[in-house]
């Protein structure tokens, strides 16, 4: 067990001895710094540390106002981000007066409306989009002189519906075309937004979560009529453009992306650019003609959006599984309806990430069962990355001797940690992470494997972010040459305090910070790095 011997300022690992000054030592080494280095860039460090302390979530009530008198606008922007603010520090925060500090509070809805300074330019455009000015207060910035504003509003899905009615009627172009857009927007004025002259304002339209299958067919069809006599090339010009075409293709495109289209509309996009046909490949209804199609497109990232549709016939899945393109045959394993056979033909071939695959997150247990005890390991693997695993499945997988599968295994919530010593007995340091990955691992087996970790990085990492870590087996971790392993060192609380404090005046800025965000930092500590941050 670790300790501290408060006669010689010692942190005692087992059998050894570790002074805080052999610790921070062991960082030196790692990072390549003196401690004559910290005079370097003291007032950055210092800076990074009020970060930190911006962060902790156990910071004092009396030092937050003292770090918002710093006056620092990234230490002031860190304070507004905290979980649950009270109204006196947003109050206090609101004081500085620091216009885009404001600005932000009061659009995150941090900012009461009767708190809002309504005299500061802009205040009142925060003020509706942050959700917390009365309905009138909309109608007022929707008459703002400056177009900005104004398509703020018409851009907003929570504005009011007549608000956004009234700028569909704007001067302004862009205002007009993010209204059009906005599904806050009555359907039944949408008919007639589609013969707007403009294309800009047609493709709004046709992007309108609440367009009708019958609207969105015109615009498939020839860009809606009448023709259009303007376009985004010309809307700001005097003389319009000779040719709006490619306008209208973008209409046009726009609508065949729309999932209420009408399926028989889309086959003359079947041959379109891969942007366009791969916004409605995953549709579930298109005829099965239109999928035979698509599975020969000369574009691999089609072929993979139908190999995953799961509309596609089996005949069709199967015809793709031989696909000169490993993306379309891995796209295959997350189709939900390929068939288990396939599935299993498709893995004993293919290096598959190691995520869920939807057909085995809807196995059956019989199915589960004969998947877990298949004699091809990577089929087991699938097993393994299931989201929801039966616990007797997965004591079956710790004993599997593939290295792919305890890996996958060794870190569910659903093995029993006994089970942890067994699986490293038979994989050794290869399953290090992922046992120090398990949430339950014990203590005592995490600092084991720090020991015997040979300084891997990835081990050291995992195991400085484990909640049972102990200060001993920090300090381990605090050796290591890698930088995350080190922050993940400082900010854990059970680090010992003189260790963590001494990280607090560390040479390297964001390792200090992290340790300025522990929740275990002493408050005379937070205390006097604060004092010594506004001193100087």
């Amino acid at each position: 067990m670790a300790g501290i011997d408060r006669d010689r300022g010692a942190v005692v690992v087992g059998e050894m001895r570790w002074t805080v000054g052999r610790a921070f030592r062991l960082h030196q080494l790692a990072t390549g710094r003196r401690l004559a280095d910290l005079v370097v860039g003291k007032r950055d460090r210092l800076h990074d540390v009020l970060l930190g302390l911006a962060e902790n979530p156990a910071l004092p009530a009396r030092l937050f106002a003292r770090l918002v008198a710093n006056g620092n606008e990234d230490v002031l922007f860190t304070l507004a981000h905290r979980d649950q603010l009270t109204l006196p520090q947003v109050r206090d925060l609101v004081a500085v007066g620091n216009p885009s500090l404001t600005g932000f509070m009061v659009r995150v809805g941090l900012v009461p409306w009767p708190e809002i300074p309504k005299e500061q330019p802009g205040r009142l455009l925060d003020a509706v989009l942050g959700g917390v000015a009365p309905a009138a207060v909309w109608r007022a910035v929707a008459t703002d002189p400056n177009p900005e504003a104004r398509r703020e509003v018409a851009y907003a899905d929570d504005a009011p519906a007549d608000v956004i009615t009234s700028l569909i009627r704007d001067l302004d172009l862009p205002v007009v075309a993010s209204a059009a857009a906005n599904p806050s927007l009555p359907p039944d004025l949408l008919p007639q937004l589609a013969r707007h002259p403009n294309t800009v304002v047609r493709q709004a339209v046709a992007e309108n979560e609440n367009a009708s299958p019958l609207l969105l067919a015109a615009l498939l069809a020839d860009g809606g009529w009448p023709p259009p006599t303007r376009c985004g090339a010309c809307h700001s010009r005097e003389v319009a453009c000779a040719d709006h075409t490619p306008g209208v293709r973008r209409v046009r495109l726009a609508a065949a992306g729309h999932p209420a289209v009408p399926p028989a509309g889309l086959a003359a996009f079947l041959d379109a650019p891969e942007n366009t046909v791969t916004t409605f490949a995953a549709r579930t209804d298109l005829p099965v003609d239109f999928l035979n199609r698509l599975a020969a497109h000369p574009c691999d990232d089609v072929r993979a959006v139908i190999a995953a549709n799961s509309a596609v016939p089996e005949a069709l899945l199967r015809t793709l599984a031989a696909d000169h393109a490993r993306e379309v045959r891995r796209a295959i394993a997350e189709n939900p309806s390929v068939p288990l056979d396939l599935l299993i033909a498709l893995v004993a071939n293919e290096r598959m990430p190691g995520e869920p695959v939807p057909r085995v997150e809807s196995a059956t247990e019989l199915e589960l069962r004969t998947l877990a005890s298949s004699r091809v390991a990577q089929v087991r693997a699938l097993v393994a990355d299931r989201t929801r695993l039966p616990r007797v499945l997965a004591e079956q997988l710790a004993t599997d001797p593939d290295i792919a599968v305890a890996q996958r295994i060794a870190a569910r919530p659903e093995l029993a940690p006994e089970r942890l010593v067994e699986i490293i007995e038979r994989h050794g340091p290869s399953v290090f992470a992922a046992v120090a990955r398990h949430p339950s691992c014990p203590s005592a087996q995490l600092h084991w494997m720090a020991a015997h970790s040979a300084g891997s990085r990835r081990v050291l990492r995992e195991i400085a972010g484990h909640p049972a870590a102990r200060s001993e087996t920090l300090l381990l971790c605090l050796a290591s040459e890698d930088s995350d392993t080190r922050r993940r060192v400082a900010a854990h609380p059970a680090l010992d305090l003189p260790v963590l404090e001494s990280l607090t005046d560390a040479p390297d800025g964001s390792l200090a910070q992290d340790a300025a965000t522990n929740p275990a930092l002493p408050e005379r500590v937070m205390e006097r790095l604060i004092t010594r941050a506004l001193r100087e």
